[in-house]
Protein backbone atom coordinates (compact mmCIF):
# COMPACT_ATOMS: atom_id res chain seq x y z
CA UNK A 1 0.00 0.00 0.00
CA UNK A 2 1.05 3.39 -0.02
CA UNK A 3 -0.05 7.03 -0.18
CA UNK A 4 -0.25 9.60 -2.97
CA UNK A 5 0.96 13.28 -1.82
CA UNK A 6 -0.50 16.83 -3.46
CA UNK A 7 0.72 20.03 -2.66
CA UNK A 8 -2.16 22.11 -3.68
CA UNK A 9 -0.97 25.42 -2.43
CA UNK A 10 2.65 25.58 -3.55
CA UNK A 11 4.23 25.01 -6.72
CA UNK A 12 6.66 22.63 -8.63
CA UNK A 13 9.90 23.66 -6.49
CA UNK A 14 7.41 22.31 -3.15
CA UNK A 15 6.80 19.48 -4.18
CA UNK A 16 10.71 18.74 -5.61
CA UNK A 17 11.51 20.07 -1.75
CA UNK A 18 9.09 17.80 0.09
CA UNK A 19 10.45 14.82 -2.67
CA UNK A 20 13.83 15.26 -0.96
CA UNK A 21 12.78 15.44 2.43
CA UNK A 22 11.02 11.89 2.47
CA UNK A 23 13.34 9.94 0.50
CA UNK A 24 16.31 11.47 3.24
CA UNK A 25 13.59 8.69 5.56
CA UNK A 26 15.61 5.43 6.11
CA UNK A 27 11.83 4.21 6.01
CA UNK A 28 11.23 5.85 2.40
CA UNK A 29 14.40 5.45 0.81
CA UNK A 30 13.73 4.22 -2.75
CA UNK A 31 10.09 3.81 -1.86
CA UNK A 32 9.28 7.89 -3.28
CA UNK A 33 8.72 8.67 -6.70
CA UNK A 34 7.10 11.82 -8.47
CA UNK A 35 4.41 11.82 -11.13
CA UNK A 36 4.19 14.14 -13.71
CA UNK A 37 0.73 16.50 -14.64
CA UNK A 38 -0.48 15.24 -17.42
CA UNK A 39 0.76 17.57 -20.49
CA UNK A 40 -1.86 20.37 -21.74
CA UNK A 41 -2.51 21.27 -25.32
CA UNK A 42 -0.37 24.31 -25.63
CA UNK A 43 2.79 22.90 -23.12
CA UNK A 44 6.23 21.41 -23.55
CA UNK A 45 6.21 19.37 -20.95
CA UNK A 46 4.48 18.64 -17.68
CA UNK A 47 5.75 19.80 -14.47
CA UNK A 48 5.56 17.58 -11.04
CA UNK A 49 2.45 16.89 -9.99
CA UNK A 50 2.55 14.63 -6.65
CA UNK A 51 4.71 12.20 -4.54
CA UNK A 52 3.99 8.71 -4.65
CA UNK A 53 5.12 6.75 -1.59
CA UNK A 54 5.05 3.22 -1.25
CA UNK A 55 4.97 1.18 2.37
CA UNK A 56 3.98 -1.82 3.99
CA UNK A 57 2.88 -2.87 7.53
CA UNK A 58 5.01 -1.91 10.19
CA UNK A 59 4.11 1.84 11.24
CA UNK A 60 5.55 3.12 8.28
CA UNK A 61 2.11 5.28 8.28
CA UNK A 62 3.04 6.81 11.59
CA UNK A 63 6.10 7.78 10.35
CA UNK A 64 4.98 9.35 6.92
CA UNK A 65 2.55 11.39 9.01
CA UNK A 66 5.22 12.55 11.46
CA UNK A 67 7.81 13.41 8.66
CA UNK A 68 5.35 15.32 6.74
CA UNK A 69 4.06 17.39 9.80
CA UNK A 70 7.96 17.91 10.10
CA UNK A 71 8.10 18.81 6.79
CA UNK A 72 5.10 21.75 6.96
CA UNK A 73 6.43 22.65 10.35
CA UNK A 74 10.29 24.32 8.94
CA UNK A 75 8.53 26.23 6.15
CA UNK A 76 8.74 29.52 5.64
CA UNK A 77 5.87 30.34 3.70
CA UNK A 78 2.89 28.55 3.28
CA UNK A 79 1.61 25.65 1.80
CA UNK A 80 -0.95 22.64 2.00
CA UNK A 81 -0.74 19.00 1.19
CA UNK A 82 -3.78 16.64 0.54
CA UNK A 83 -2.55 12.65 1.69
CA UNK A 84 -4.37 10.03 -0.18
CA UNK A 85 -4.44 6.80 0.40
CA UNK A 86 -6.88 4.45 -0.50
CA UNK A 87 -10.76 5.97 -0.71
CA UNK A 88 -9.60 8.25 2.35
CA UNK A 89 -7.39 11.75 2.05
CA UNK A 90 -7.08 14.83 4.63
CA UNK A 91 -5.50 17.97 4.04
CA UNK A 92 -2.84 19.87 6.04
CA UNK A 93 -1.63 22.90 6.56
CA UNK A 94 1.02 24.44 8.66
CA UNK A 95 -1.72 26.05 11.55
CA UNK A 96 -3.72 23.14 11.45
CA UNK A 97 -0.86 20.56 10.95
CA UNK A 98 -0.95 19.45 14.77
CA UNK A 99 -5.07 19.12 14.97
CA UNK A 100 -5.48 17.04 11.74
CA UNK A 101 -1.97 14.67 12.63
CA UNK A 102 -4.62 12.28 14.46
CA UNK A 103 -6.76 11.71 11.73
CA UNK A 104 -3.60 11.42 8.72
CA UNK A 105 -2.23 8.88 11.72
CA UNK A 106 -5.24 6.69 10.94
CA UNK A 107 -5.57 6.82 7.38
CA UNK A 108 -2.23 6.07 7.22
CA UNK A 109 -2.00 3.15 9.68
CA UNK A 110 -5.44 2.12 7.60
CA UNK A 111 -3.32 1.29 4.97
CA UNK A 112 -0.61 -0.40 6.75
CA UNK A 113 -3.00 -2.95 7.66
CA UNK A 114 -3.87 -3.85 4.24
Amino acid sequence: MGARIRITDGSSDDLIALHDWLRNEDEFRGRVGIEAAPIGDTELGAGPDLLTVAFGAGGAGTVLASSLIAWLNTRRTSAKITVESGRRSVTLEIQTARDVRPILEEILRSSDAR
